[in-house]
């Protein structure tokens, strides 16, 4: 019986050994395994509200027909579709390629969907043409939007002496910085009108004190300054006896430009370089006021009378008015170049 028994075990250990696959050989490919049970799908992204179209609209208070009155101020005024707490708006002003305000500003709410912004300009002087625009940054909720106004550009006024006001007042500050030497305030006075005078002069206009709009424009732009034929002789004197005035100059600039009369054609005024070599203050025996002499006889002295042409005996006649500003600006030794 039991050699029976360990018959039957012994057949069973090798009907599993038969059964059994035999061991891999170099060489043998071995049997590709099963694909791994797929995982669970990736979860899905939320769902976000839709993005919705924003609109901006902007206008302007203070423009008339496409131009502002110079020297004042413009409001862009702008409004915003759908209006949302929080909301900020960046308006800037303009003018060719150069920003001249530009501001982040908040948007308050101005009933139902709506809400509102504004921005305040500068006083506008310099000519050129303006334009106002807003933008909106957008966000998942509420998208991008932007908006410009039209374009405008300053008003200039023609002015004549005896008028007053702010635009007069600017017009003589503008003719200041440009080297002319206008009045102060608000008056157009006799002493704007030869500045005027002599910017004309030195720009071959007629010879009149008329402040036109084109000077007003021109001057408000930083230009019309006298151009020095002499801009590195330092602290100098210049007498153009073609433009019929004397200039005042010093680091490389006119700083003061007046009307002049030069000597007529049978005395005419000598050219050339010199140096101022005598002063005498007050009137003389032939009515010279305050005279400065830079060769002989020749001198720059007030005179009761300086037509808008050559008409002295050889010197350089100035405005009563204007006579002791100039005697005591120059200075003995000092270069003056009469061309």
């Amino acid at each position: 019986m039991k050699i029976r028994e360990g018959y039957i075990v012994a057949a069973a250990i090798t009907l599993i050994a038969l059964l059994a696959p035999a061991p891999a050989l170099a060489g043998d490919k071995l049997p590709k395994p099963p694909d791994p049970t797929p995982g669970e799908p990736a979860p899905e992204p939320p769902t976000l509200p839709p993005e919705q179209t924003a609109s901006l609209d902007l206008k302007l208070k203070g423009v008339h027909k496409g131009k502002v009155r110079v020297a004042h101020r413009v409001r862009i005024l702008g409004t915003l579709h759908p209006w949302r707490p929080d909301q900020q708006v960046t308006v800037a002003l303009e003018r060719g390629s150069k920003t001249v305000k530009k501001e982040v500003v908040p948007v308050t709410h101005a009933g139902g969907d709506t809400g509102q912004f504004d921005l305040k300009s500068p006083a506008l002087v310099e000519p050129g043409h303006y334009v106002a625009t807003a933008e909106l940054d957008g966000n998942t909720m509420l998208g991008a939007a932007s908006a410009q106004s039209e374009k405008f550009k300053p008003r200039y006024p023609s002015l004549h002496r005896g008028e007053r006001g702010k635009d007069v007042k600017l017009f003589n500050r503008l003719l200041d910085k440009q080297g002319y030497v206008p009045s102060n305030g608000r008056r157009f006075s006799e002493r704007t009108g030869r500045a005027v005078l002599a910017y004309r002069k030195v720009h071959g206009m007629a010879r009149t004190t008329r402040g036109t709009s084109g000077i007003y424009k021109t001057i408000a732009g930083g230009r019309g300054a006298y151009k020095l034929k002499y801009p590195g002789a330092g602290k100098h004197a210049e007498v153009s006896i073609g433009r019929q005035v004397l200039v005042l100059a010093d680091n490389g600039k006119a700083q003061r430009t007046y009307h002049v009369s030069t000597g007529a054609s049978a005395t005419p005024t000598i050219r050339g370089h010199f140096r101022f070599y005598r002063r005498q203050p007050g009137f003389n025996s032939v009515g010279m006021y305050y005279s400065t002499y830079f060769r002989g006889g020749y001198a720059v002295h007030g005179y009761h009378s300086v037509p808008t042409s050559p008409a002295s005996h050889g010197c350089v006649r100035t405005p009563i008015a204007d006579a002791v500003s100039i005697y005591n600006w120059v200075s003995i030794g000092m270069s003056i170049y009469v061309y």
